[in-house]
């Protein structure tokens, strides 16, 4: 058994090696490197320090929105959940299918006594339909004062339509109304016992975590919050444009900002090397700049975006004091309420 896993890790680590070498190669075919890498000697560093600081603070107000998802929880450190935010995205940009996620997941579940479903549910579940949600109006912004007519028709109404369509069904089981022993119900009685009483133990806090899909008031305030999360990230790529020279107006990084987290999203290569240059590439080419230029962006946002993510991911384990077990160990922690855990712990902080 063990073999067949590391048989299947090495295919995977060299699947992953492929997808990089071909991506690179096709960023080599589409531009000349060596001169998009001459430009970052007119790179103004000042507009990236800038740049890094905001993303950091547009990761905080996502934490603020992770929070209120799990706001029937009460006395959950600010200060906790953003150490957590910090390094899960460190992991994801270092480790591909969104392991990182595991960290969000694990670590409250181990720290405030959160149940694992619950939290898979607004990690998995709700960030990610709330913010493809808050993406199409700001596609439709960016779009509609560009000239890129084949993107506003070919992509934005299937982007739309997947969007309504997953909204509506996770809102839909949101809504379901479970029995008090979900194990006793007819259409588990067929299932074998081990199966069942991991339903029963699964599906209720899992459904528990589409909260805001059902509750009117809490959907109307994550959204609330997004739109500011995702408009200070734009700004984030609106002062790389600043210090890379481009000569672009507010509304085309909205479509930047959109276009280089969706590329991250995909799990094809760890940190997205290759797919991300290529990727961003062509969506800043599309609003004529020039390829080596756009090159030199996307390159340079990727590289100085990951290293920040990598020092202040190393900063939170460290103020957290973030141990092995906190993410690999399964037994459930008995703590009756939640509270700081760490050098963070004299945080004193207020739920939102």
């Amino acid at each position: 058994m063990n073999i067949g896993r590391q048989a299947v890790r090495r295919r995977r680590v060299w699947f992953q090696l492929a997808f990089v070498f071909l991506f690179l190669g096709l960023l080599a075919w589409r531009v000349n490197i060596g001169e998009a890498l001459r430009t970052f000697t007119e790179v103004n560093y000042a507009w990236v320090v800038a740049a890094l600081l905001i993303f950091t603070l547009s990761k905080l107000i996502h934490t603020l929105r992770w929070r209120i998802f799990l706001g029937r929880i009460p006395g959950l450190p600010l200060s906790g959940l953003f150490g957590t935010f910090l390094i899960s995205n460190m992991i994801n940009n270092l480790m591909p299918v969104r392991a990182g996620d595991l960290v969000r997941i694990q670590v409250p579940a181990q720290r405030y006594n959160i149940p694992r479903a619950e939290l898979t549910a607004t990690v998995i579940v709700v960030e990610t339909l709330l913010d493809a949600a808050t993406f199409v109006p700001l596609l439709v912004i960016g779009l509609s004062l560009q000239d890129v007519p084949a993107l506003r028709a070919s992509v934005l109404w299937s982007f739309a339509v997947l969007v309504a369509l997953g909204l509506l069904i996770a809102a839909l089981a949101a809504r379901i109304k479970l029995p008090a022993d979900l194990g006793q119900t007819r259409w588990t009685r067929w299932l074998p016992r081990w199966l069942r009483e991991r339903a029963g133990g699964f599906i209720p806090p899992f459904v528990d975590g589409l909260a805001a899909l059902r509750d009117v008031r809490l959907a109307a305030l994550a959204m609330l919050i997004s739109f500011p999360a995702w408009l200070i990230e734009v700004v984030v790529f609106w002062l790389f444009g600043q210090a890379f020279g481009l000569d672009l107006p507010f509304s085309a990084y909205l479509v930047i900002m959109i276009g280089a987290n969706m590329v991250v999203s995909l799990p094809l290569t760890p940190t997205s090397i290759g797919v991300y240059e290529v990727a961003l590439l062509e969506v800043v080419a599309l609003f004529g700049v020039d390829r080596s230029l756009a090159a030199s962006y996307a390159i340079g946002t990727h590289v100085f975006i990951s290293i920040w993510i990598g020092l202040t991911g190393l900063v939170a384990i460290w103020l957290l004091n973030l141990r092995f077990e906190d993410v690999f160990y399964l037994r459930r922690n008995t703590r009756q309420a939640p509270a700081a855990t760490g050098r963070a712990s004299n945080a004193n902080d207020a739920p939102a």
